[in-house]
């Protein structure tokens, strides 16, 4: 008896652990989506999560310096990819908004996707956007200083895993 009252009770405090984690990743989700223009830190959190860069319990204030702190490559099991941290941070503080470009940008070098030839030589926000929106990443006008909501953004992010999962993104 006593043997079934322990495990029911270790199973309970897991389960809690566990809804927690699920809250907490959850919450900043909902905060995404919320935001009518993303800004850096939700936007940091978004891709290194998807990337696999960081755990679903991490918040955005790690993500964020983790981020900062510089390059570092780490295997990404979920997707099958090689997400790394993005190699230009681009020193804005977490409530600072991010545009198209800027989440393109991220989200390229998040991701490892190669680019067009100017993305190439130059790395810049113009070119990632431009190179996203030939892949059918973005859908719509993707002028690369327009504002980003969440909603797009993890539209975005969520066509970079499809596409990345049919192999369609290297």
């Amino acid at each position: 008896m006593q043997k079934r009252t322990v495990t029911t009770v270790a199973i309970l405090l897991l389960i809690g652990a566990v809804g927690h984690v699920t809250a907490q990743s959850n919450q900043i989700i909902d905060e995404v989506l919320a935001q009518d223009q993303i800004d850096y830190g939700h936007a940091i959190y978004l891709l290194l999560s998807a990337g696999g860069i960081i755990d679903d319990d991490a918040t955005v204030e790690e993500a964020h310096r983790l981020f900062e702190s510089g390059p570092a490559s780490r295997s990404n099991g979920s997707t099958g990819g090689s997400a790394r941290l993005p190699q230009t941070p681009l020193g804005y503080p977490p409530d600072h908004p991010v545009t198209l470009g800027e989440f393109s940008l991220l989200t390229m070098e998040t991701f490892g996707i190669s680019g067009g030839w100017m993305y190439t030589i130059t790395s810049r926000p113009r070119y990632a956007a431009r190179e996203l929106a030939f892949r059918n990443v973005i859908q719509g006008r993707a002028y690369p200083r327009m504002e980003l909501s969440g909603e797009r953004a993890m539209r975005i992010v969520g066509r970079v895993l499809a596409l990345e999962e049919e192999g369609r993104l290297r």
